[in-house]
């Protein structure tokens, strides 16, 4: 239980202020009547408390300014774009003062040839190819990134940078680089002396970089070092530092479905890493696309994500988001997707997780074009428009902080009852 002082109260005062101006929509959203405002919130299905190890840290955090919090998002093409889950990360981390804890986990999509997020940008030499684990004609060793960048070059390069005026600060004095540690052929080096100590970790399978100052951007140089024929593999990098704050990560993958992550045969060695603390699970589009989809499948499916989670962290918590409304090859919506809804339910129930319903929040079965006349859908009638992604990060993150925001009333009543000095009247409703 977290020992309330005068700083403590103050800041517990000034959320309920902000919660309050809220009114129906505590983030202050734009109204849209296509939205369905009422449906937003985080279904939670069994009696036990509601994400408290999650909201417990993150009391931790804003009210004494100690901890990593480390949230992750994983998708296919919803995520893999990282407009969605990038306003879900700016979000968490202005929510309140000094929560930025970095960028963590990353993956340089341009090295695979395929679309990388704005905000990052990757120029490179050498030739690189990419494979994802949702191409079915693809054949890699993948980790939890879900997509493998190659080279067979004897001398390449890539360079980080971070750009967007409006683009947080996300400087760093560790970069982990994850790739074959016990590959011989090929060495990996940073292209400046900045750096002050490299280590090897063979558990998890990265090399980290440590500096003595905080950097933000970073450029390395890979060579080999025979003549073997072979290929140097990057699974992913992770720019960190020592700051307290929520560090979110983002994975995503065009095309992946539940069953391409279970190909990833380093995904619990590289998740290690990531060490989440809430896992926001947003895979099922495309498993609900086809006409042959299977629930005991899809179901199973995630059993085996959820396993592979609690291995490495059993004190992480789950939210389970249903699919977007879309169309069957733009001509129908899709039906399946309530199939999907009805597992992503039975899947917060099993596991004492909670559940957003984004396929009823945008409206329901054929809502998706709705938002493509108001601009919020692309003409596939599957994908989000920026604006789209955009409202939907605004919109997860307003029904998550209502969660918080009973958390807190909560910890209000402990206040009022153990000490009955102060007097905090809360208005108004998430």
């Amino acid at each position: 239980m977290i020992a309330f002082n005068r700083n403590i109260l103050t800041i517990l005062l000034m959320l309920f202020a902000m919660f309050t101006k809220g009114q129906e929509n505590p983030h202050l959203l734009p109204y849209h009547d296509f939205v369905v405002y009422d449906s937003n919130y985080v279904h939670f299905y069994n009696d036990s408390p509601n994400f408290n190890t999650f909201f417990s840290k993150l009391d931790t955090l804003i009210f004494e300014g100690k901890g990593k919090i480390n949230v992750m998002q994983i998708g296919g093409s919803h995520v893999q774009a990282d407009i969605w889950s990038d306003q879900m990360r700016t979000n968490f981390q202005k929510f309140s003062p000094n929560l930025n804890g970095g960028r963590g986990f990353l993956f340089p999509y341009n090295l695979a040839q395929t679309n990388n997020p704005y905000y990052y940008h990757i120029s490179y030499t050498g030739i690189w190819e990419g494979y994802r684990n949702s191409v079915a004609n693809h054949h890699s060793k993948w980790g939890v990134s879900g997509i493998t960048a190659t080279t067979k070059d004897s001398v390449a390069t890539f360079k980080l940078v971070f750009r967007g005026d409006n683009t947080p600060y996300y400087d760093f004095n560790s970069v982990k680089i994850f790739h074959d540690i016990d590959s011989t052929s090929y060495c990996i080096t940073l292209l400046s002396d900045t750096c002050t100590l490299i280590r090897i970790n063979r558990e998890i399978g990265y090399t980290e970089f440590l500096f003595d100052t905080y950097q933000d951007s970073i450029e390395f140089l890979i060579y080999k070092e025979d003549t073997i024929s072979s290929s140097f593999n990057l699974y992913g990098i992770s720019l960190d530092n020592d700051d307290p704050g929520i560090v979110y990560t983002s994975i995503g993958v065009n095309g992946a479905r539940t069953k391409s992550y279970l190909k990833c045969e380093q995904f619990t060695q590289h998740l290690k890493a990531i060490n989440p603390d809430l896992v926001i699970f947003c895979i099922g589009i495309n498993d609900a696309y086809e006409p042959d989809f299977c629930e005991n499948c899809f179901e199973n499916n995630y059993d085996t994500l959820v396993a592979w989670t609690r291995k490495v962290n059993p004190a992480a918590e789950f939210l389970f988001v249903t699919n977007s409304d879309s169309y069957y090859n733009k001509r129908h919506p899709n039906q399946r997707a309530l199939l999907a809804r009805e597992v992503m339910i039975k899947l917060s129930k099993k596991y004492n997780g909670g559940m957003w319903d984004m396929f009823n929040v945008m409206g329901g079965l054929g809502s998706i074009k709705t938002w493509q006349n108001n601009n919020f859908a692309k003409r596939d009638k599957i994908h989000l428009t920026k604006e789209g992604y955009i409202l939907i990060g605004d919109l997860m993150f307003s029904a998550i902080i209502k969660e918080y925001d009973k958390h807190l009333k909560m910890w209000k009543g402990e206040w009022d009852k153990g000490q009955g000095k102060v007097n905090i009247e809360v208005k108004g409703k998430l």
